[in-house]
């Protein structure tokens, strides 16, 4: 039996949520553990209102739209290493013709999670089908160094090489494009309390990469800004802004992209 990518995902996100309910632009930051014991699970389930702005026909044009999005994280933590699977999924159907899904599995590996230099391995795919993204895939590994880390405010750097496998479908002339580009990856992220209800979370990324067979460089850069209010040891209200800039799309679509939203979460 063949699966398609949306299936595929949809799955292992559903899978997801159902460990976590029995017990990734993209904010590792906010599903990091940053506790000093050990042996344990930890995750989060959330479901968010969004305000965002697509893409929405063959003339790439810019529509704006409210929507539903739901996601999770489950992690385990050893004495030096932590694991992360992050998944979300969104769906919106307008005026009965118009639909914007989305969704993404991520999956990374922190080696020496106590250290000031640490080591990191991740792996994610993900789809936006109103975008034309079909199906990316990509790996990498890196470096993750803690430039200050404090109880107030924990600030980190990352740098690595990673590999991403893309296919586009050109909605002007109704044709699939495959991209294969290596790219440098590079981030920076804050964790901020603000009291003790109030958290801030920020991270961002720049990748470049050069496409051969197009003969140009490729810049990306994103970001996620989120502030967690908390209202009890098991729930919390969160907002967040994603936005991304690409300075050459690979089809016909706007560079820039962002998405508003605001929520509720339970952690355990």
């Amino acid at each position: 039996m063949l699966f398609s990518p949306r299936t595929s995902l949809l799955a292992a996100f559903l899978f997801l949520c159902c460990i976590s309910a029995s017990g990734q632009i993209l904010n590792v930051e906010k599903a990091r553990v940053e506790k000093d014991s050990s042996g344990y699970f930890t995750g989060k389930l959330g479901l968010n209102l969004n305000l965002f702005n697509r893409a929405t026909g063959h003339e790439g044009a810019t529509d704006h739209y409210i929507g539903l999005t739901g996601s999770g994280n489950i992690g385990y933590v050893s004495e030096n290493t932590t694991y992360l699977l992050l998944g979300s999924y969104n769906y919106v159907r307008l005026r009965g013709a118009t639909q914007i899904e989305t969704g993404y599995v991520h999956g990374r590996v922190t080696f020496n999670r106590k250290e000031r230099l640490s080591y990191e391995a991740y792996a994610q795919a993900q789809y936006d089908y109103n975008r034309g993204l079909e199906l990316r895939v990509l790996g990498g590994a890196g470096i993750r160094y803690a430039l200050v880390q404090k109880e107030n405010i924990r600030v980190h750097l990352g740098t690595g090489a990673m590999f991403e496998h893309e296919r586009w479908h050109n909605l002007e002339e109704d044709r699939y494009i495959m991209k294969d580009i290596p790219k440098l990856s590079n981030y920076a992220s804050v964790r901020l309390p603000l009291n003790p209800f109030l958290e801030l979370n920020t991270i961002h990324y720049y990748q470049v990469g050069y496409d051969q067979p197009a003969g140009m460089t490729r810049h990306r850069f994103s970001g996620d800004i989120s502030i967690v209010a908390k209202i009890n040891n098991r729930f919390q209200l969160t907002t967040n802004y994603s936005h991304t800039y690409e300075n050459r799309p690979i089809v016909p679509i706007p560079n820039y992209l962002y998405s508003l939203t605001n929520g509720i979460q339970l952690s355990f």
